[in-house]
């Protein structure tokens, strides 16, 4: 007998932590970070205590109650308070391994608090990515994927930073592992390396979508996974829903590709005197190929900060499309750091010196040279640096396009009215929205279901499941965080 045990992200669009039991193996189906639920709870100025391991996180419901996941180093914290259920660390792991689905934080991020004796499976690009994502942040207690401080953390100079490590093994196409018959499909979603995974054993076949769509560059991608499960025949299909609409909801929603994000984007530059600032997500290869042929075509430098480059050039390594960084049209963005002076001693740290040395000097530049020359530019600048505004002092007829999802959370919505306090003061308000979705739409939703006719659909990553239930009766198992589906 096999179950499928579903511990987080049935209700809400992330923090998907399943458990498939097969074949006496155990895997998980990604293992993410509810942003949701860890709103309730903390935001910028009030976090998790890395002093208290994975305490706080494990007392307010953020992580699941299994014997046999969490590192050993991090149990010991809620062993002192009594805490047994979860074991020492000393018992042998209970499960086999994690199939993750891609990059983003909602599916990989609480990864960091599994022992390090379990291995990821997921593409060459994800690891990429979540080696780049390492070196380039802080290191975080929630976040730390690959790599993790071990707790507790003494400081002292024999143990500094000890660092532990997880095994994250590259795979595509037919494996066997562990003797489950796992096939890993490219699928199209806005960050590159995405996959769903159709896994068989005597028992059953199970397919995974992850998330995915279908009007992307990878549109191919995604049509190949769905033949594939369609021919395995599957008994069950785990299907994300982030685009189904609650049944009041009547607003025309137009879901552009990203030929048209291109083409709207075009419009609003082409007559531009002044410098174009571009937001979109750092991991979205694909924006940033966008972006890169508008600057490229209207004759601006696509000015790019190092941390773009370290992305760029990890992805490069793994044969994705991208420019190289030897490209004329590519200039690399320095900004202040530690002294303020552009010191070649505030640009220390490893992953820094490793761009640099890799980039021609002519092309770094700084907020002096933009402002002088405005009209040559179009600058990559996130919400979070928005201080550079300051520096950088974009005169008025210059524009800020905004590339990423609107606000959907209260929290974000502060985002959004902060991020317009800055954009009215430096005379950019209103911001230009265009965007494409990373996620399927609705309808494309319901064709994907119908062309691979499983026994059993299981929505997830939704908070309209009863959608899919509306359009396929019957088929539909709605679930919620806890439930247990056996075969």
């Amino acid at each position: 007998m096999g179950k499928v045990k579903f511990f987080d992200g049935t209700d809400t669009i992330g923090g998907t932590k399943i458990l498939l039991e097969i074949s006496k193996k155990r895997f998980f189906l990604d293992f993410g970070l509810n942003y949701k639920r860890r709103g309730m709870f903390f935001e910028e100025y009030l976090n998790p205590r890395p002093a208290n391991g994975m305490g706080d996180l494990y007392f307010l419901g953020l992580l699941p109650s299994i014997k046999g996941i969490y590192r050993k180093d991090l149990l010991q914290f809620i062993q002192r308070e009594g805490i047994k259920e979860l074991g020492d660390g000393s018992e042998s792991s209970s499960v086999d391994g994690v199939f993750l689905s891609h990059v983003h934080f909602d599916h990989s991020g609480y990864i960091a608090f599994l022992r390090e004796d379990i291995p990821i499976y997921t593409s060459d690009i994800t690891i990429s990515l979540l080696k780049a994502i390492e070196d380039t942040a802080n290191s975080n207690l929630e976040t730390s994927i690959l790599k993790f401080i071990r707790r507790p953390a003494t400081g002292t100079s024999k143990d500094p930073l000890y660092y532990g490590s997880h095994k994250a093994k590259a795979i595509v196409g037919e494996n066997k592992i562990n003797g489950i018959n796992v096939t890993a499909c490219p699928v199209d979603h806005s960050v590159p390396g995405a996959m769903g995974f159709i896994i068989k054993s005597e028992e059953k076949t199970i397919v995974y979508t992850g998330d995915l769509r279908l009007h992307g560059e990878r549109r191919a991608d995604t049509e190949q996974f769905v033949r594939q499960a369609r021919e395995a025949h599957p008994d069950i299909l785990i299907i994300e829903g982030t685009n189904l609409r609650a049944d009041n909801d009547n607003e025309a929603r137009e879901f552009w590709t990203e030929q048209r994000v291109f083409e709207e984007a075009q419009k609003e530059i082409r007559n531009r005197k002044k410098l174009v600032i571009v937001d979109f997500p750092s991991k979205n290869i694909y924006r940033f190929l966008t972006f890169f042929e508008l600057a490229r075509s209207s004759g601006r430098k696509f000015v790019i900060s190092l941390k773009d480059a370290y992305f760029m050039n990890a992805m490069k390594d793994v044969g994705m499309p991208v420019p190289s960084l030897s490209d004329p049209n590519i200039s690399f963005y320095l900004e202040k750091k530690r002294s303020g002076t552009y010191n070649e001693k505030d640009y220390s740290s490893s992953w820094m010196k490793k761009i640099l040395g890799k980039v021609d000097a002519n092309r770094v530049i700084t907020a002096k040279e933009i402002r002088e020359n405005e009209n040559n530019f179009m600058l990559i600048l996130r919400y979070f640096n928005f201080q550079q505004f300051i520096d950088i002092r974009p005169t008025n007829g210059s524009v800020y396009i905004h590339s990423s999802s609107e606000a959907h959370s209260e929290e974000q919505k502060f985002d959004d009215q902060r991020m317009d306090n800055w954009l009215k003061y430096f005379n950019l308000y209103p911001r230009i929205h265009i965007h494409a979705s990373g996620h399927a739409k609705q309808d494309d939703l319901f064709n994907i279901v119908s062309e691979i006719n499983p026994k059993m659909i299981i929505p997830v990553h939704t908070e309209h499941a009863e959608k899919y239930v509306r359009q396929f009766g019957s088929k539909v198992k709605t679930v919620k965080n806890g439930d247990t589906i056996k075969f």
